[in-house]
């Protein structure tokens, strides 16, 4: 029996991850109305009553969704903005990389598709998703273009304006893509590489631009 606990311990621990797998497919598939937790239990394995070990309601799981997929790549950029050294034209490639992961390699478009459709019935999935990641992408970015400006390497601007300019398109490129399709005309890649070069030169200071 002793030999058989860590097995019990480590399922125990992976519940939550599981649970989380599950709700991301299931939001995605459905939307966040449709989604109930009855479905995401079975999917994941378990029973309704073990989700509410570990989330308080529908909106805590999607929320914990959310946080996961997007806190980790939110602390790499703001571990870097802490201790970079280097030319800001540099931080913007990184911050804009960053958004070409979450958009192509997570599901949190699906997340931001579920907004868009349904914040006005939910407005607490809304408002989370913009402050932890419609508003901490802009804060990490305003920081970027703000050391830029100090630093003579961009030109003065309004620096929640640039930000807007910068993150908006992503946006809308990964709404159309998630909306209409995988096109030849929404290619990420080409999008990504086109956008970081015309922020650049947008941001340089005259003698560099």
């Amino acid at each position: 029996m002793a030999a058989q606990e860590p097995k019990r311990q480590r399922r125990k621990e992976a519940r939550p991850a599981e649970i989380m797998a599950a709700g991301l497919d299931i939001f995605a598939e459905r939307g966040f109305a449709a989604t109930r937790l009855e479905d995401v239990a079975e999917r994941a394995g378990v029973s309704k009553a073990t989700i509410y070990l570990y989330f308080e309601s529908k909106a805590d799981l999607f929320a914990a969704i959310v946080r996961d997929i997007a806190s980790p790549r939110f602390e790499e950029m703001e571990a870097l903005l802490d201790a970079y050294e280097g030319p800001s034209a540099a931080l913007v490639d990184f911050v804009i990389e960053k958004f070409r992961e979450i958009a192509t390699q997570t599901q949190l478009p699906s997340i931001a598709k579920i907004i868009l459709s349904e914040a006005k019935n939910f407005p607490e999935i809304r408002d989370f998703y913009r402050d932890q990641v419609i508003l901490r992408g802009f804060s990490n970015l305003g920081r970027i273009i703000e050391r830029g400006i100090a630093r003579g390497e961009f030109r003065p601007c309004n620096v929640n304006t640039a930000v807007q300019e910068i993150i908006f398109p992503i946006l809308l490129n990964t709404i159309a893509r998630n909306t209409f399709g995988e096109l030849p005309q929404f290619d990420p890649d080409g999008f990504f590489t086109a956008h970081a070069e015309f922020v650049r030169r947008g941001l340089a200071a005259e003698r560099e631009a």
